[in-house]
């Protein structure tokens, strides 16, 4: 999260008027991450003080913002722990404010894990399977914005900016990203982005999954591939990644093609990641060599 569009505190207490959930007590920015502004706003109704996060999204047109309110509020009515887009008086979720689409949602608890426990990794791999599991049951879509296609032109973009052997490596996996739509690979709708950064814990307890903006169609273990490599590949336990393999399974158990291909989309998604990182700024907002690296090490794990 970041913040990147300002406003005066006069137009955020004409846009909060809309809700009807008490008066500004005051906001601040959230300075981390890459994409859209993000604010932490307080709010006073009769001297009770409730804390939310407003949410400006940098990248996304209007006809689009509709599928993230629907897609946050189905996952809250189905149980999970996330934070559903506030309404207006009127109805509204995805709302306009400083002329892009924005989101109020209540603030959760907790804290981001930064070196998490064989519990969080059992708990984040279990939210997941709820996750797949939920939108399941959502007669809603959006295509993939990080598919084969894009990937091959994000290569040439940036064929500056990488050696030749991960050209060639990347180029790579495109190909076999774009082959495993023929592997009988169970496919739905994903978080997408699930890193550490976008959990909350109190202790062992997942309090919290924010950050619902990459959420597309795909295959759905790519997930998982997102999530073994941010959260366990920092160590050399592999309990973390069986935790969070043995969460995932004890709602929604893997397939073969599933277990088997999961080599191969952590290498698609180490590269995915690099190439979003690329796109992001020159110089880029996050360092894009953290992922080729990880690349690097789980190419040598595997056949490809």
């Amino acid at each position: 999260m970041a913040a990147f569009t300002s406003f005066t505190e006069s137009a955020l207490k004409r846009y909060i008027v809309m809700f009807g959930k008490g008066e500004l007590e005051g906001y601040s920015p959230i300075e981390s991450g890459i994409e859209n502004s993000n604010y932490f706003v307080s709010l006073n109704s009769e001297g009770f003080v409730e804390e939310y996060v407003l949410t400006i999204a940098e990248g996304l047109s209007f006809t689009e913002a509709p599928f993230f309110s629907k897609v946050v509020t189905h996952l809250y009515q189905y149980g999970l722990p996330v934070a559903a887009p506030q309404t207006t008086l009127d109805g509204m979720s995805s709302t306009i404010f400083c002329g892009k689409p924005a989101f109020l949602v209540p603030r959760l608890s907790g804290e981001h894990p930064l070196t998490p426990t064989v519990d969080q990794c059992f708990a984040i791999g279990r939210f997941l399977a709820g996750l797949h599991l939920a939108l399941g049951e959502v007669k809603i879509a959006r295509k993939n914005p990080f598919d084969p296609a894009w990937m091959k032109q994000a290569i040439q973009s940036y064929e500056a900016q990488l050696t030749p052997d991960t050209r060639s490596h990347f180029s790579q996996l495109a190909e076999v990203y774009n082959g495993m739509a023929d592997h009988d690979l169970p496919r739905g709708l994903v978080h997408g982005d699930l890193f550490r950064d976008n959990a909350l814990y109190e202790s062992e307890t997942l309090t919290g999954v924010i950050d619902f903006y990459h959420t597309c169609d795909d295959i759905l273990a790519m997930d998982l591939a997102i999530v073994i490599n941010d959260w366990c590949m920092m160590t050399d336990s592999p309990e973390l990644s069986t935790s969070v393999i043995a969460g995932y399974e004890s709602l929604r158990p893997l397939t073969g093609p599933e277990n088997r291909g999961m080599q191969h989309l952590q290498q698609i998604a180490a590269a995915r990641f690099a190439l979003t990182r690329l796109a992001s700024g020159n110089p880029p907002l996050k360092d894009p060599q953290d992922m080729i690296e990880l690349g690097r090490q789980l190419r040598s794990l595997s056949n490809l």
